[in-house]
């Protein structure tokens, strides 16, 4: 199975479907059309690499990362709604015997 293109232009569908690796992404920014002037980089580089014959979206999706990256920070970890000890209560050497007025009772 050959991986070159015989096709100098782009169809819709292939436009479609640049625009889906696009998306899927996170580029908000659409695949300029003939008559406007904005150039973005990032579908460039997918119609470049598409009429070199790279047509599958997993490796355009993965070449998209190669090129610019991907968030180098971590994902901030959740915080519990509940703190730790009022789920699994306090340990045995934290524990404070009740005063003794209120065991007399």
């Amino acid at each position: 199975m050959s991986s070159t293109s015989d096709k100098p232009y782009l169809t819709s569908s292939d436009l479609d479907m640049l625009q889906g690796v696009l998306d899927a992404a996170g580029y908000k920014t659409r695949i300029p059309t003939r008559d406007e002037e904005t150039c973005n980089a990032a579908a460039m580089l997918l119609i470049k690499l598409f009429q070199e014959g790279v047509n599958s979206p997993a490796m355009l999706l993965r070449a998209l990362e190669y090129h610019f990256g991907k968030p180098k920070t971590q994902p901030k970890p959740v915080t519990p709604v509940c703190n730790r000890y009022a789920i699994q209560g306090l340990p045995r050497e934290r524990r404070t015997k009740p005063p003794a007025s209120s065991a007399g009772r």
